[in-house]
């Protein structure tokens, strides 16, 4: 009896380490607002366009991921990642995504070197970008990567490999990030366009540490057809204090870089978050100039967002933004398109798992 006790003991000692070598972890979210917009023409990233219907809608795209870590001992593990993405105010997967939208890697990582990756990622510069916006691309308050990005977007090869643009992924990449060496990183990577759209080289340097958010990033695409030459750098420069965490980013867009009308754009955007009793204020203001031509001419975009979050418990938090969106007219082939003010409205609730 004692020995077989012994061995029982013994089997489940070798069982609880085998698992603790190895893990795959079930995650995700999901988030619903009601919002409201008042009908304006003006870009409102984020926000509802031109309707003025009250909505039910994501402001942070609902997912369903599966992640797995396995260690390969002497300092190596590997790990993957997927990612689904769909809308929970109706149960439908994301319309014209593939069903891994969010992402979909493996990796091989060395404590001491740092990891290699390979499938569908978010691109270097995103990361530079997604931290510098308060609203972490989410909602009406939003910037996002189609604003925050002047203009630039990164080709993607999704579903029946059609050519399609992405603002934070590239597919078929292949990358490296380095070890953090106190707060200093280095992520580079190149989606491979696979003679279906232009090759997308990227990459970033991040510095984090104390008080200090510094980083920058470049992308650029080779190949394609208007797109070729086309090329993105943003830089992003934080600082907390403690009862306020001011944010400023800035990114150039040269595009149509092979044409006879090449064209750079800038963005400028200032934010700040800012702890409020058990909560979190959230308020950034920014603006897109587009081309070198005369500003009042080219539908210029401004826009100020607001917002407040509060968490009910560590994984679920309501919330409430606004955003405020100003275009200036554009002129094209001769006609004047005029806008009107866009502003939207959202009060919603999100859950983690």
């Amino acid at each position: 009896m004692k020995k077989s006790l012994l061995a029982l003991a013994v089997l489940g000692a070798f069982a609880g380490a085998a698992s603790a070598q190895s893990s795959v972890t079930i995650y995700g979210s999901l988030d619903l607002a009601v919002q409201k917009g008042n009908g304006g023409t003006a870009a409102n990233n984020g926000a509802l366009g031109t309707s003025k219907a009250w909505q039910e809608r994501q402001s942070n795209a609902s997912r369903l991921g599966f992640r797995g870590n396995e260690d390969l001992g002497g300092g190596l593990s590997a790990q993957f990642q997927i990612e689904h993405r769909f809308t929970p105010d109706d149960g439908a997967a994301a319309t014209n995504a593939p069903f891994w939208q969010g992402r979909s890697y493996v990796q091989l990582s060395s404590a001491t070197l740092g990891r290699v990756y390979l499938g569908r990622e978010y691109t270097p510069a995103f990361w530079v970008q997604n931290k510098s916006d308060p609203f972490g691309n989410d909602g009406v308050a939003q910037f996002g990567a189609s604003f925050s990005w002047a203009g630039f977007a990164t080709p993607s090869t999704v579903v029946t490999n059609s050519a399609t643009t992405s603002n934070t992924r590239a597919s078929n990449t292949v990358g490296y990030k380095s070890p953090n060496l106190s707060g200093l990183t280095v992520n580079a990577a190149v989606g491979l366009g696979e003679a279906a759209v232009a090759r997308d080289t990227g990459f970033n340097v991040e510095y984090a540490a104390g008080p200090i958010y510094a980083a920058m990033a470049y992308e650029k695409l080779n190949g394609g057809s208007a797109e070729d030459g086309n090329s993105l750098i943003n830089l992003a420069l934080h600082y907390d204090l403690g009862m306020v965490k001011p944010m400023l980013y800035y990114a150039r867009a040269k595009l149509n870089v092979g044409t006879a009308t090449p064209t750079t754009n800038k963005m400028l955007m200032i934010g700040a978050l800012a702890p409020i009793g058990s909560g979190k204020l959230k308020v950034a203001y920014g603006r897109e100039t587009i081309g070198a031509v005369a500003p009042d001419t080219k539908g210029n975009i401004s826009k100020f967002g607001l917002g407040y979050d509060y968490p009910l418990s560590k994984r679920t938090n309501v919330y409430a933004d606004v955003g405020f969106g100003r275009q200036g007219d554009d002129v094209t082939a001769g006609v004047v398109k005029s806008y009107t003010n866009n502003t939207a409205y959202a009060v919603g609730l999100k859950h983690t798992f």
